[in-house]
């Protein structure tokens, strides 16, 4: 190839490329728009990141200083109430904290101001915002307008709900029959799980929900799509159920037939233990199981469906650790899905007497339940 046709193909390629002309004010406001982005970009990413160092903050130093306190209140709630611990945490961390300890003065003081007491000396939670708000004005006496109880409103919506000592929550109403486990310790641990608003990770059997626990999951469980612990939903747990115990479906069974009772600790080699199982290896596993249309109303039994298990908890009611998004919750017998009921392997299934159950009291009779008041 000679000189000349070497630089016609140089002129060739040079004049193939498209070229973008900008006149000088173009050009400027090309840059800014750039340069905003970018500065967008970054300041998207700040505010993510410190929304994740509050978070840990509120979970690792608040909550763990307001712990005995939170769970000296849940103690004495009912099963299915819930302290507004989010937004206790959102007020502390607003209006009085000075990065040092916790004062327990000042953490009861301020729980205080999220619940009732009725004439039975009952603890009974605030729903509405304006009255705790009101009663933390009264009480601390200072000013919240509305437009910090707006912030701190928003604040709560994002913060983990904190620590309780589970354990002593755990073990509320357990019946044992010379020291074996029954159905109605079944039954009562399920509810004291939906007290302690537990969520569901799977795989879990009563791990504290924190992001070690849920990246260690996650890590484990990276090639089980059952698991579905992405980004995601690792975000709606911490958020939701941060520093509260967690069960998938069958560590909700598994966790009470390991739990000891005096220790508070849960363990698969406990004497009379069931075997660390999925849902439908349970299934398996039972002895005394059939068709859900024939299931007898006795609190403790399971219910089964393919790749799921819950606790029936009598009354037409179950409660289970249905996904992440779910956490623990009760739910309606009727409607679900389910296939099967099986009595728990190792259990002893109470026949008759009268027994707590929730905020119930229940009374047995040939394995069924003839009578229920409410506490």
């Amino acid at each position: 190839m000679c000189s000349s046709d070497l630089e016609n193909m140089k002129i060739g390629i040079k004049n193939s490329i498209p070229r973008l002309r900008l006149k000088k004010p173009y050009l400027i406001g090309f840059c800014l728009v750039f340069l905003c982005s970018l500065l967008m970009g970054i300041g998207i990413k700040s505010c993510m990141q410190r929304k994740y160092k509050v978070n840990e903050y509120v979970l690792e130093k608040i909550s763990k200083q307001f712990e005995p306190v939170i769970t000296d209140v849940y103690l004495k709630l009912q099963p299915e109430k819930q302290l507004n611990t989010k937004l206790i945490y959102s007020v502390y961390i607003t209006e009085f904290d000075t990065g040092k300890d916790v004062k327990v003065e000042t953490a009861e003081r301020l729980t205080r101001c999220f619940y009732d007491k009725n004439n039975k000396f009952e603890i009974i939670p605030k729903e509405d915002a304006d009255s705790i708000f009101d009663s933390v004005e009264k009480e601390f006496n200072i000013e919240l307008k509305k437009g910090k109880r707006q912030e701190m409103l928003l604040l709560a919506e994002d913060l983990p709900p904190g620590y309780i000592d589970s354990t002593y929550i755990l073990k509320k109403g357990l019946v044992s029959i010379n020291g074996d486990k029954t159905n109605i310790g079944l039954a009562n641990f399920a509810y004291n799980a939906l007290s302690c608003k537990s969520g569901y990770i799977y795989g879990a059997v009563g791990q504290k929900a924190t992001l070690d626990f849920l990246y260690k999951q996650q890590n484990k469980f990276k090639n089980n799509d059952r698991a579905e612990l992405n980004k995601e939903n690792i975000d709606f747990i911490f958020k939701n159920y941060g520093g509260r115990p967690s069960f998938d479906c069958c560590g909700l069974i598994k966790a009470y037939s390991w739990f000891d009772e005096e220790t508070g600790e849960i363990q698969p080699n406990r004497k009379n233990a069931i075997k660390d199982c999925t849902a439908d290896g349970l299934y398996n596993l039972a002895e005394v199981k059939g068709n859900i249309s024939d299931m007898p109303d006795i609190p403790g039994l399971a219910v089964h469906k393919s790749g799921h298990i819950g606790v029936y908890v009598g009354g037409g009611e179950v409660i289970e650790a249905q996904g992440n998004k779910y956490g623990v919750l009760k739910t309606k017998l009727a409607g679900r899905g389910w296939e099967h009921y099986l009595k728990v392997p190792t259990l002893k299934y109470i026949n008759s007497g009268t027994f707590k159950l929730g905020c119930k009291e229940v009374t047995l009779s040939e394995e069924k339940i003839v009578n229920k008041n409410e506490f």
